[in-house]
């Protein structure tokens, strides 16, 4: 009887136990959407009205979303637009690319090596960013890439960031030996073993990585401030950022281009969640 009860004492305090985290959560969610909520009604609120009439009680909120056509008369909203979207269309394949190649090459490589590359994976993400700018400009002027797409989707030629080299080399390195092993001794290609075997094993890794480059690129402000000098290259950043410039004090057209700028990464993370999911259980080790 004693056992019983513990165990049922035991039961109840983890349904308590788990209680207790989802309120905490639900809670954390509320005070994470209370920006989302605030954006959105700024972007709806009437142009040139002060919002202390609602806040005040004065007046009712009527959604206006006649701001958003202002905001491309003001500002050309679309070919910013479209200029992101271009950056991101080759950028985040390219980038996914090059680092699952890196990745896939270094777990392939003998120990030593494979710590050395992995000591200077983590010694590049500690490069500050100001020094990486500094040295590109230079090299892109070479090229010709100045004002030019091809400045804003050259970081994918490095797989966008050492970080997203790491993580596909953590889940490269977790596949088994015996697996790689067996597609060699079947006449596979390193190209063929890894188109093949080794990146459908870590395609939810490699959908994170995807994600979390196309979040890099579509809001990537300053590569395009310092490389980009013509309207028709500029990116939706740059653009917003012209558009605070231009009136501060009609804030809800700033509030509607921000919002444009945010819809796409924040759908794009909501998609993402059970990609972003597996890839923490992986790293844990699950």
């Amino acid at each position: 009887m004693k056992g019983a009860r513990q165990l049922r004492g035991g039961q109840v305090m983890g349904r308590v136990a788990r209680g207790v985290r989802d309120l905490v959560a639900w809670l954390a969610s509320l005070a994470l959407l209370y920006p989302v909520l605030w954006l959105l009604a700024g972007a709806l609120w009437p142009d040139q009205r002060p919002l202390s009439d609602w806040l005040m009680g004065g007046s009712a909120f009527r959604p206006n979303v006649a701001n958003f056509a202002v905001v491309a008369e003001t500002i050309p909203l679309t070919g910013f637009v479209l200029s992101s979207l271009r950056v991101v269309f080759f950028a985040v394949p390219l980038a996914v690319l090059v680092a699952s190649w890196a990745a896939f090459a270094m777990s392939r490589l003998q120990p030593g090596v494979r710590r050395w590359l992995v000591a200077l994976s983590l010694a590049g993400m500690l490069v500050p960013s100001t020094a990486l700018w500094l040295a590109r400009f230079p090299l892109f002027r070479l090229l010709g890439w100045l004002d030019t797409p091809l400045a804003l989707i050259a970081p994918a030629l490095i797989g966008g960031s050492p970080f997203f080299v790491l993580l596909l080399y953590t889940g490269y390195r977790r596949l088994p030996e015996e697996m790689l092993e067996a597609a060699a001794l079947d006449g596979a290609s390193p190209g063929a073993a890894w188109r093949l075997v080794a990146l459908p094993n870590v395609a939810a890794t490699t959908g994170a990585v995807a994600l979390l480059n196309f979040l890099f690129f579509w809001s990537n402000f300053t590569d395009p401030l310092l490389y980009v000098r013509s309207v028709s290259q500029m990116t939706l950043p740059v653009g917003v950022r012209l558009l605070a410039q231009m009136d501060e004090s009609r804030w809800p057209l700033l509030m509607a281009g921000s919002l444009v700028l945010a819809l796409p990464p924040s759908l794009a993370f909501l998609l993402g969640q059970g990609l972003l999911r597996e890839l923490t259980v992986n790293l844990r080790g699950g």
